[in-house]
């Protein structure tokens, strides 16, 4: 009795995978795209795989809070996520955790051009609405409809990958999306929404700039692509975790069973089909496969050197420095008159470059709990005692974390490759695109499904060398 080759094929696999010797994988970095890859990879290889997530810091990367002299707990990165990201919203309802309440209520956004305001928004919708329109005319709502289309394509992501399909690069993913967003990363934001949207120049200058100061703490020199994803986080559809974002990250970590390795990776070496990684603690381990899920960067904060490997592993770009510093204290209100004339929660966006912060805004705590007393300022570099006695009084704690937080953006934008050396992947060449939590994941899951590939590739390899069996 004969078989089809196909059917051959599969039970020789299914045979095989029954006795089967465990896959080793370890992913570099424990944040929200190595949690959510390690989750991605145990849902496709089951008991298949043993897992090792090495962090030398705390669980959750970019995703921290810290605690006040309030008592209550603030996000200092990552803060919120759009009602169109697919993974971030399964995650919270599968882990069982729940979106955040808002405490604030008519929060007032006002747009500083260092000696005063361009625009303050009004407590009244239609008034607020108007004083748009006035400023802005029909731009922002062809701007509007802009970004929404941008989604409709970006969503397209979510049904290729639920059909295990895999990109290598980030030009081809983004193709994948829609053709046109390759384009969307050679040209920068400012010249796109001018030149061939023809927005006007005050959204473009007010708006725009906005976002992207408080955003990604950069200018409209951006390409398009981050420069939309950007703005698609400025239309209020915006939520957060209860007890903060990074519970996501502890409960990924925790569902995909990885074991967590406290230990920064600081050399890694090819061998023949598998790396062996060294860490800071002088302890060595081997793997069939080895995940980045951290920046590769030339100013990248814990050096990796590479040994062993075919071709030079070239760093591209610097990742681009923010400082979160959170205040207990009262703002000198008449810096910011009229905005902060009124005892109501505030955002103050400094659109010009030259002043020493981003942005200023109340900010609520993870547990749903408020006060007008504690804030929080992005800024370039680290504020000086003046500059935050310049804002504040009555301050009674102050919290700075540094960060290098999202790539320096530049024009023209090469393609990162997810897929950098034999049985070697890198989770955060999607960064390159755009940097969000969102975007970690869609990075993730690709990524895990990039090693699917490979494996089942090599598995079909050797298999088929059978094939002519007869059963």
């Amino acid at each position: 009795m004969k078989y089809s080759l196909e059917t051959v094929i599969w039970l020789l696999l299914l045979l095989k995978s029954t006795d089967q010797s465990d896959l080793n994988i370890a992913i570099i970095g424990g944040g929200i795209g190595g949690t959510s890859c390690a989750y991605f990879l145990k849902e496709i290889f089951k008991d298949l795989v043993n897992l090792d997530i090495y962090e030398g810091n705390k669980v959750g990367g970019r995703l921290a809070t810290v605690i006040m002299s309030d008592g209550n707990e603030y996000e200092t990165g990552g803060s919120v996520i759009h009602q169109r990201n697919k993974y971030m919203s399964n995650f919270v309802s599968y882990l069982g955790l729940q979106k955040r309440k808002s405490v604030f209520k008519n929060e007032r956004l006002g747009l500083h051009n260092g000696k005063d305001f361009d625009f303050i928004e009004n407590d009244n919708y239609y008034v607020n609405l108007m004083n748009i329109l006035w400023r802005y005319g029909y731009s922002i709502k062809r701007l509007q409809e802009f970004i929404n289309s941008m989604l409709d394509k970006f969503e397209r992501i979510y049904e290729l990958q639920t059909n295990g399909l895999s990109y290598d690069s980030i030009y081809d993913l983004l193709t994948a999306m829609d053709p046109s967003f390759v384009n969307y990363l050679n040209i920068s934001v400012r010249d796109a929404y001018l030149k061939e949207e023809r927005f006007s120049e005050s959204l473009i200058t007010e708006l725009v700039q906005a976002s992207l100061r408080v955003n990604y703490g950069q200018n409209t020199n951006v390409h398009e692509f981050v420069g939309s994803v950007s703005m698609a986080g400025m239309d209020g559809s915006l939520w957060s975790v209860k007890g903060g974002n990074k519970r996501v990250v502890e409960k990924l970590l925790e569902k995909s069973k990885a074991h967590l390795v406290p230990e920064y990776v600081v050399q890694i070496t090819k061998n023949n089909d598998s790396y062996t990684l060294l860490t800071n603690f002088k302890k060595k381990a081997t793997y069939d496969y080895v995940v980045f899920a951290a920046p590769l960067a030339e100013n990248q904060k814990v050096p990796i050197t590479f040994s062993n490997m075919p071709l030079a592993l070239n760093k591209v770009g610097k990742y681009h420095q923010t400082v979160s510093t959170l205040v207990v204290g009262e703002m000198k209100r008449t810096k910011f008159s009229p905005i902060s004339d009124d005892l109501l929660p505030i955002t103050i966006i400094s659109n010009n470059e030259n002043e020493f912060f981003n942005s200023i805004s109340n900010v609520e705590g993870v547990n749903e709990t408020g006060s007008l007393n504690v804030w929080k300022i992005f800024s370039q570099h680290p504020l000086s005692n003046n500059q935050i006695d310049h804002l504040f009084e009555n301050v009674s704690d102050v919290k700075v974390v540094e960060w290098l937080a999202y790539p320096h953006y530049q024009v023209p934008t090469e393609s990162q490759s997810f897929h950098i050396a034999d049985r070697l992947y890198h989770i955060n060449a999607i960064e390159w695109a755009a940097s969000a939590m969102e975007m970690s994941c869609i990075g993730a899951k690709n990524v895990a499904l990039l090693i699917k590939k490979h494996f089942h590739s090599n598995e079909l390899n050797e298999t088929t060398k059978w094939s002519h069996i007869e059963l």
